[in-house]
């Protein structure tokens, strides 16, 4: 039922390409007020210049530019959010339907599932990091501010959630359900849109800092696991719940140089080995999906491999 509800509004090629446009404009927008402090700054200190701002844009530390992490990160969010307005217009006055035809075919979001989902994940990345300190205690600094942490706390847990949003309703959301009607099965789009998830993560700093090929996998199969729980679970709501667990868990509890947002977490890394991030979310996902999989009575493995029977009772 996920997939079909692509055939709820209009649905031209058209009214994608506008939407898209608007979530690039909002994009464009919501740059323009770090954009503008960076360009301030530069213009009054004469050390500040085109080699800083691109080690800024590779390791996004704004204290060295005199600018506080949480400002900054909350500068840098800023254009999720007009993305995410963006993605709003297109959605209900060009497509003329709702948010929630891209997250659930329940007359409800079910935001228990959302919180489980939270929950489960920040659970195993807790456990496994834990499993690692023991390991390698020599890789942690301890980097509590709590002065620093209250402010955070707030930015993490009100604004976070719009930036992992609206990414996974226009990948696992608007991107699949639209392929979903191209293809007429379940695992093109599952394919394509996380190879494009991967793709809109190729200028992340971590690329340049651990290797193209490592991330990339990283991140096509975080695509992947995200668009397996949505297509298992016939909705949105697991991946919405995981994907902010995921983030959150980065801005909170752990940071390492040469991630795409620097904060001021609890920890920090001075070593992160991509590989052993690469093997720890593979074995979290596994769990996550067995355990999903028991709570939720999902369909037999198959159903991924179905095809979708538009205007038409569905059939797996």
């Amino acid at each position: 039922m996920f997939f079909k509800l692509v055939e709820k509004g209009e649905n031209e090629l058209w009214q994608y390409f506008l939407t898209i446009l608007l979530i690039g404009f909002g994009y464009f927008i919501g740059q323009m007020p770090l954009t503008a402090i960076l360009l301030k700054k530069m213009d009054e200190d004469p050390s500040l210049g085109m080699d800083e701002l691109t080690e800024l844009m590779s390791n996004p530390d704004f204290s060295t530019w005199g600018i506080s992490n949480n400002v900054g990160v909350l500068l840098l969010l800023m254009m999720f959010i007009f993305a995410t307005i963006g993605l709003y217009i297109g959605i209900r006055f060009f497509h003329k339907k709702s948010i929630k035809d891209l997250i659930t075919p329940n007359a409800q979001i079910d935001y228990g599932k959302i919180l489980w989902g939270f929950g489960v994940w920040f659970l195993l990345g807790i456990v496994f990091e834990a499993v690692m300190y023991f390991m390698y205690p020599e890789n942690y600094s301890f980097n509590f501010n709590i002065k620093k942490f209250i402010p955070l706390f707030f930015i993490a847990i009100l604004i976070f959630p719009i930036q992992t949003s609206f990414e996974e309703l226009v990948f696992r959301g608007y991107l699949m359900q639209g392929f979903g009607a191209i293809f007429k099965n379940r695992w093109g789009p599952l394919l394509l849109t996380s190879i494009l998830f991967g793709a809109i993560h190729g200028s992340n700093p971590e690329i340049q800092q651990y290797g193209m090929g490592i991330m990339q996998a990283y991140y096509i199969s975080a695509g992947l696991v995200l668009g397996i729980m949505t297509i298992m679970d016939d909705s949105l709501e697991l991946a919405l719940g995981v994907h902010a667990a995921t983030n959150i868990y980065g801005a909170l509890i752990l940071s390492y140089e040469g991630g795409a947002i620097q904060t001021d977490t609890i920890f920090k890394t001075s070593n992160m080995n991509p590989v052993h991030l690469y093997i720890v979310f593979l074995v979290s996902a596994c769990i996550f999906l067995f355990l999903s999989a028991k709570k939720y009575n999902w369909k037999s493995w198959d159903y991924l491999f179905s095809k979708i029977h538009f205007n038409d009772s569905e059939t797996a």
